[in-house]
């Protein structure tokens, strides 16, 4: 007679087969065992004690949660007696069905989250991840709770599903006052998060300089004293600079000249990618305007219009508008710029008139720099000046050009002025 074997747990994944050497529940509908039954008759006493088998058969390159089903209030100390994870650990598809606490964690080395589910609230109040931290595809059901987390290498939420509240405050270092540490210093990545209609997620206290948002509604997130990326002298987004850098890396114009022109439209990879970065812009103006906050909004309207101008083929073209409203004023939003092109085209001007001949009167006697820059002065405030007369074709050409240069400039100069001190409180 064959004896009988004892049929083992086998948890399926979306894309690979989790197998467990722990024995099947034999009332278990799906064959899983103890760790990976989500019925709510297991016993919690030999549920921990599975827990505590797993942690002991652990080794240097996994401790494998995978697909775990924690059904009580999970709170690491309990379970795990200990507050270093020296090793890597994983909690892919996880489902944490109550409160779980992480608070104070130190992850020395990879820590997965992928796809996990927390039903209730995740407290990692001043958890340390010392390595990489991946969240990507989680799903928040009630409050997280990141308070003074410290995320030493890249921390990765994306497609994460926040339900409740998300919270990332900063966090603290050794000799140094609280919030005085970044949470992202070296990277943070929230692309296409899934905000529900209840869903908060709030940014407090910390720098955002490598954080990606790609893809996700900034109109819904909170931002609290964060610092953004400096760029070129304003405020960015990452994903600007991450995309200036790889366009740069894989020029397409030089291309497209020397084998498309003029025959094709040119084979960017890059409109549609800078049109999305410009939704990023338009949706963070637009928060902090929400929010009464419109102290730094202009330069989020600058990257929103930079954005607009770079998702164009012929965005680079000098005489393009977008391209003259940038480099005359910065999109309406630098006045110094505006005001040194006014007084360039005021003395430029002048100083050209002056150089192709100026003639005074009936005297036909030639009037000199000082004469020459009234002379325009009067002309663009539209006083009309018979007193002096151009000549020659050009100079009259350039007297005629600088009525609809200067007071153009100058009311590019206004409006700039107007965006900067009106948003000031």
């Amino acid at each position: 007679m064959m004896s009988e074997v004892t049929p083992t747990c086998r948890i399926h994944e979306k894309y690979r087969l989790i197998e467990c050497k722990n024995p099947a529940l034999p009332w278990d509908p799906h064959g899983f065992c103890i760790l990976h039954s989500e019925s709510k008759e297991k016993s919690p006493a030999v549920f921990r004690e599975a827990i505590q088998a797993r942690l002991e058969q652990g080794n240097a390159k996994l401790l494998d949660f995978r697909g775990v089903w924690f059904p009580l209030r999970f709170d690491w100390r309990n379970y795990f007696g200990k507050e270093v994870f020296d090793n890597p650990i994983d909690f892919s598809w996880a489902h944490f069905a109550a409160e779980v606490i992480f608070s104070g964690a130190i992850f020395k080395e990879n820590v997965d989250f992928l796809r996990a589910r927390f039903t209730r609230d995740a407290h990692f109040y001043r958890a340390e991840f010392r390595r990489r931290a991946k969240f990507s595809f989680a799903d928040f059901g009630g409050e997280a709770d990141f308070y003074g987390a410290n995320f030493v290498e890249p921390a990765d939420f994306r497609w994460a599903k926040i339900r409740g509240r998300m919270i990332f405050k900063g966090g603290y270092e050794q000799g140094k006052a609280p919030g005085s540490i970044f949470v992202f210093p070296r990277w943070g990545d929230f692309r296409f998060l899934q905000l529900g209609p209840e869903a908060v997620l709030r940014f407090q206290d910390l720098s955002l300089e490598k954080v990606e948002f790609t893809g996700t509604d900034l109109r819904l997130v909170e931002f609290r004293h964060v610092t953004w990326h400096a760029y070129r002298g304003r405020q960015a987004i990452y994903d600007e600079v991450l995309l200036r850098q790889e366009e740069k890396d894989k020029p397409w114009f030089l291309t497209w000249v020397l084998h498309y022109a003029p025959y094709e439209n040119p084979p960017s990879p890059w409109p549609d990618r800078y049109g999305e970065v410009e939704r990023l812009y338009r949706n963070l103006k637009l928060n902090y305007i929400a929010e009464g906050d419109n102290k730094n909004a202009g330069d989020f309207h600058y990257g929103e219009m930079e954005m607009h101008r770079r998702a164009s083929k012929w965005g680079w073209f000098p005489f393009n508008l977008y391209y003259l409203y940038r480099i005359l004023s910065g999109y309406g939003e630098r006045p110094s710029w505006a005001l040194g092109w006014l007084a360039l085209f005021l003395f430029g001007l002048a100083g050209l008139v002056w150089s192709l001949g100026l003639e005074i009167g009936q005297t036909q006697q030639l009037a000199g720099f000082n004469d020459a820059f009234i002379y325009i002065l009067q002309k663009v405030t539209l006083q009309r000046p018979t007193w002096a007369e151009p000549v020659g074709f050009g100079g009259k050409l350039i007297a005629g050009l600088s009525v609809l240069l200067i007071p153009g400039q100058a009311a590019l100069f206004l409006l700039a002025l107007r965006n900067r001190l009106g948003r000031r409180r």
